[in-house]
């Protein structure tokens, strides 16, 4: 069975039903306890009135209480008219013409005290009840009052139907609109999804102009993906072709020395370049691994790292006096890509350990944005004549003499040039040689991720 791929619209058309059915459900329940209350008490203040007007009509004549049918509305008088009131008293009551035969239970109420209620009526009638004591000519009497409040429920219902058809309504209409928007918003997607697919074939991505904001980091993060995938790719070929180059030679002295006759000197050569072929295999191989990532998913903290390195540098030395690092360097870790910056230190720390004297110097720094790393040794350092060549593709101090600066630097080169940096060698103050390397860094937001996100990227 075909797994279902995860749909954002499904999503969002599902996060917009969660929100708006609810939302519609409170509002009718606000609406409904409204109108109840509207209802009670409008019907209320009429059943107030009607007290008023009973205790004014009340007389008390003949030992028994009596009211002026002339003070009080006439609609009391019809049969089922739908308004109704009881006057109680100790001993006896009065009922309105309008109750005919049906006989509500009404308590006697002190004075002052006073009742609202809701309860059926007979057949289809529903009763608002409003009692009240009161104290008339030294008596305690109590005035019950009904109103039939049925029509009013009816239409309240009626009008309840209605909101609830139209909200019914608006949320189709709502999801409906809603597909036609997210593809509008999707149809903007449109270009960056045609320029990824022309990238693809000609190994550029060039983002078109308008990219919604909510997407720019994201087509950002994109693109520099592709270039830095495209740089190594580069990179790669580069790296095989100096290699099957730098291969050649050494090669063909290996098949002259395995046809002439064996000698105890030809295994001394046959070491040798067996030495310098495995040097040449490796930096090669290791120039062409070089990540050059935009992405720190994880980050490069000098902090932590360079203490192994310090480590293993003044073992690899093999000396009684340890070679001192003076380092300025930065309590967070740097946006860059931890195995790109332990490829760049670890070779410039190497070089500068293999020819220091005694102290090598590192800094670290940020400035508006950009990096710069700067490593010095105070060993015999590089003529400066030979200086401007030590980064060019196939001369390397190294090839001549003990020198070994010349591959670790242009494995550096290559990875300074996968971020855009740039590479320059001094003469140091100390007397050996400074490298400063410049690395610019296209968004700033990304430092402070590197500050604020360290702790994350190292727990």
């Amino acid at each position: 069975m075909s797994k279902v791929r995860p749909s954002l619209e499904r999503k969002i058309r599902r996060g917009l039903i969660l929100l708006i059915v609810p939302a519609f459900v409170l509002l009718l329940l606000l609406m409904h306890t409204g109108i109840n209350r509207i209802t009670s008490e409008y019907i209320g203040s009429r059943l107030e009135n009607d007290v008023g007007n009973i205790i004014t009509a009340l007389q008390w004549s003949d030992g028994r209480w009596k009211i002026n049918e002339n003070k009080v509305s006439e609609i009391f008088n019809r049969v089922r008219s739908g308004h109704y009131y009881i006057v109680r008293w100790e001993g006896g009551e009065l009922r309105s013409r309008s109750l005919w035969d049906i006989k509500p239970g009404v308590d006697l109420l002190p004075p002052g005290r006073q009742v609202q209620s809701q309860t059926g009526g007979p057949g289809d009638e529903h009763w608002q009840i409003w009692q009240q004591g009161v104290r008339k000519h030294n008596q305690d009497v109590t005035i019950w009052v009904a109103e039939d409040i049925s029509a009013f429920i009816a239409r309240q219902k009626e009008y309840e139907y209605y909101l609830l058809s139209v909200l019914v309504a608006l949320t189709l209409l709502i999801i409906l609109l809603q597909r036609s928007i997210l593809h509008w918003g999707f149809a903007s997607l449109k270009p960056l999804q045609n320029a990824l697919v022309r990238g693809k074939l000609s190994g550029a991505v060039n983002l078109p102009k308008g990219i919604p904001e909510e997407i720019k980091p994201l087509a950002d993060a994109i693109e520099r993906l592709v270039d830095r995938s495209g740089k190594q790719l580069s990179r790669s070929r580069t790296a095989t072709g100096n290699l099957a180059h730098e291969l050649k030679l050494p090669l063909q002295h290996l098949q002259i020395l395995s046809q002439a006759t064996e000698v105890e000197d030809n295994r001394e050569s046959l070491k040798q370049i067996y030495t310098q072929l495995q040097r040449r295999i490796e930096g090669e191989l290791r120039r062409a691994k070089i990540a050059g990532s935009p992405n720190p998913g994880e980050l490069f903290n000098p902090r932590e790292e360079l203490p192994y390195l310090v480590q293993l540098l003044n073992r690899q030395r093999n000396r009684d006096d340890p070679i001192e690092l003076v380092q300025q360097v930065p309590e967070f870790a740097v946006p860059f890509d931890r195995d790109d910056m332990l490829e760049l230190v670890g070779n410039l720390l190497d070089n500068a350990w293999r020819y220091a004297r005694s102290r090598v110097q590192l800094s670290i720094r940020e400035s508006h944005g950009d990096w710069t790393i700067i490593v010095s040794d105070d060993g015999p350092g590089i003529p400066p004549d030979k200086i401007d060549t030590m980064c060019l593709r196939g001369t390397r101090v190294d090839e001549q003499g003990d020198s070994n600066y010349g591959l670790g630097l242009s494995i550096c080169q290559s990875v300074v040039n996968s971020y855009g940096g740039h590479m320059c060698l001094h003469a140091a103050r100390s007397g050996g040689l400074e490298v400063i390397i410049d690395i610019p860094q296209s968004g700033k937001e990304s430092i402070e991720e590197g500050r604020n996100d360290e702790t994350e990227a190292y727990s």
